[in-house]
């Protein structure tokens, strides 16, 4: 009976350390973040390593995003990141507000005809240090308010 119990022990314990599996679409689900500074959509990179706050214009085909660190709040300084988008298919380039010297900033904006849909079908792709992140525009459970 003492080995059968120290089975079960061991048995719950493997399964306590194993890593949640990471999702099949590529879109990361497993963190609860804060709201946007700047009222923005929220969307993680790398489970929430980074994160991209989105602000949209679907009428105007407008864009800006802000780079962000893992606590949602500290500004990450990029090159600037690319969109493609489905519709087209098109692929752009941001524009840096305000980059440094060696062209890295961390807020970025465009507008674009390929951005005056709602839904945005696209990803966007990131480079933070060595590692390149993308995501969905739009992410599951995007709400925002059409107006």
């Amino acid at each position: 009976m003492r080995t059968l119990s120290c089975l079960f022990g061991l048995a719950l314990l493997a399964a306590c350390g194993k890593e949640p599996e990471a999702p099949k679409d590529g879109h990361e689900h497993g963190h609860e973040h804060g709201p946007a500074p700047h009222g923005g959509e929220v969307l993680d990179l790398g489970g929430g390593a980074a994160h991209l706050e989105v602000i949209h214009d679907h009428d105007g085909g407008n864009m800006t995003v802000y780079v962000l660190g893992a606590d949602l709040k500290t500004p990450i300084a990029v090159e600037p990141p690319v969109v493609s988008l489905e519709k087209g298919p098109v692929q752009f380039t941001l524009t840096a507000i305000d980059p440094g010297a060696d062209g890295k900033a961390v807020a970025f904006k465009s507008s674009h005809d390929g951005l005056k849909t709602d839904p945005w079908l696209g990803r966007i792709r990131v480079k933070i240090g060595d590692k390149t992140y993308q995501s969905p525009l739009e992410g599951e459970g995007h709400d925002h308010d059409h107006k």
